[in-house]
């Protein structure tokens, strides 16, 4: 026993140093996926910035020149049941904040009669907010949508929230956000 007592420490030391490291590149993985998010986030600030659109009404908008404090983009579809889940809250959120205070702008990504289509939903949920026909899914890429409904939220051109899956925006936790974001 004694001649192996050496053994033993070196392995007990060996395992710890592993254990150790194993939980310091865990921690670390975090770090990597924050610094990935950033690196998201500054990229969907860049196309707040430079992106012009064109609303389903003809109205050309680049959304750096919309005034309100938060805007949110909303990729949505027609098929889609969770975008079309999640419209009663955002046409209630946009019943209590106007278009000086949040902007929405659904962001569609049919294919086929995609006017019409729109123009269906609008009337059918009473939306309250512009639509984008995003024609040949150009938006949806250069934002690498890879599944909807994801909603991005911005607060002064800086994003503050991706929601990936339906969100319920008349939430009483959305409404205490965005009145302490107004007041800021």
């Amino acid at each position: 026993m004694k001649k192996y007592f050496p053994i033993y420490i070196a392995l007990a030391f060996l395992t710890i140093l592993g254990v150790g490291q194993g939980m310091f590149n865990l921690f670390d993985l975090k770090a990597d996926a924050t610094k990935t998010e950033k690196k998201i986030h500054t990229h969907y600030e860049s196309l707040f910035n430079s992106l012009e659109v064109t609303t389903t009404e003809n109205k050309k908008l680049k959304f750096k020149e919309v005034k309100a404090p938060i805007v949110i983009l909303n990729f949505w579809a027609t098929w889609c049941k969770p975008c079309l889940i999640e419209f009663p809250s955002i046409v209630k959120m946009k019943e209590k904040y106007d278009d000086s205070k949040v902007q929405v702008f659904g962001i569609n990504q049919d294919d086929e009669d995609q006017i019409k289509s729109i123009k269906k939903i609008e009337k059918k949920y009473k939306l309250n907010f512009p639509n984008i026909a995003d024609v040949n899914g150009f938006i949806l890429e250069q934002y690498m949508v890879s599944a909807i409904p994801v909603s991005i939220i911005y607060h002064k051109g800086k994003v503050i929230q991706v929601s990936n899956g339906a969100k319920d925006f008349s939430s009483e936790e959305i409404y205490e956000k965005f009145d302490k974001l107004l007041k800021n």
